[in-house]
């Protein structure tokens, strides 16, 4: 009598199965970086909206990017507390309302970064103030069947940094889970905000958001270009 015999293959990990891989799936930014340079046209959408060729950028490192490892790549930050959310609504560049888990809503100030003022009391809307406010709603939700739709984010705090400023609003660096995007990073690399260094005491991710304002800056970007980059000149 015949015997049939069924082997089960496992494709690798690595391979493209032909459904989403997001960033926290990867174990570091660098394979996140060979998985997308793997497969030309990121199918995956491991670059984010940034379009700067480089996949998870707030992935931790091992960080790889054209051969090399990146310079301006920071020491991996010690661990602060993380929180799981979703955006409700933007109040301004720098500053968003969440719902957590629990149903509950936090204002969250974004750690490391500064933009024009909209709505502080006694200051005049400030150059820039409105266009980085949409930046970071752009940043904030995507449309699903005609709705718009807040992004699921990653809140981590910075044990360098408060957890709260006098105002009750948590600090935290907002980590967009669909690609791994630090959108107070992001705001920085496209000019509409700056790297903000409260009391002295540099955050921990400052090597990398001053190195994306230096790019913003020599591109004319954002305030850069449009307000001859004063961020808090009248408008």
């Amino acid at each position: 009598m015949a015997v049939v015999v069924f082997v089960l293959w496992v494709a690798p990990a690595s391979a493209h199965h032909g459904y989403d891989m997001d960033c926290p799936q990867f174990a570091s930014q660098a394979a996140a970086q060979h998985h997308m340079n793997a497969h030309p046209g990121d199918p995956d959408g491991l670059d984010g909206y940034d379009g700067d060729g480089r996949a998870c950028e707030s992935s931790p490192c091992p960080c790889y990017y054209g051969g090399t490892t990146q310079p301006d790549a920071d020491p991996a930050p010690p661990k602060g507390k993380r929180y799981s959310a979703r955006i409700v609504s933007v109040i301004d560049g720098d500053t968003i309302k969440v719902r957590l888990p629990s149903g509950s809503r936090r204002t969250v100030r974004l750690i490391g970064i500064d933009t024009p003022e909209t709505r502080k009391p006694g200051v005049p809307i400030e150059c820039g103030a409105r266009r980085a406010t949409r930046y970071m709603t752009r940043s904030a939700f995507r449309h699903r069947k005609g709705r718009r739709v807040g992004h699921s984010v990653r809140l981590t705090t910075d044990p360098t940094q408060d957890t709260t400023d006098r105002y009750g609003r948590l600090l935290a660096y907002v980590t967009r889970l669909a690609d791994g995007a630090d959108l107070g990073k992001a705001i920085v690399r496209a000019g509409w905000a700056m790297p903000y260094v409260y009391d002295s005491s540099p955050f921990a991710r400052f090597t990398s958001y001053e190195a994306a304002r230096r790019k913003a800056q020599s591109r004319g970007l954002g305030v850069w270009g449009s307000c001859a980059g004063d961020f808090h000149t009248e408008q």
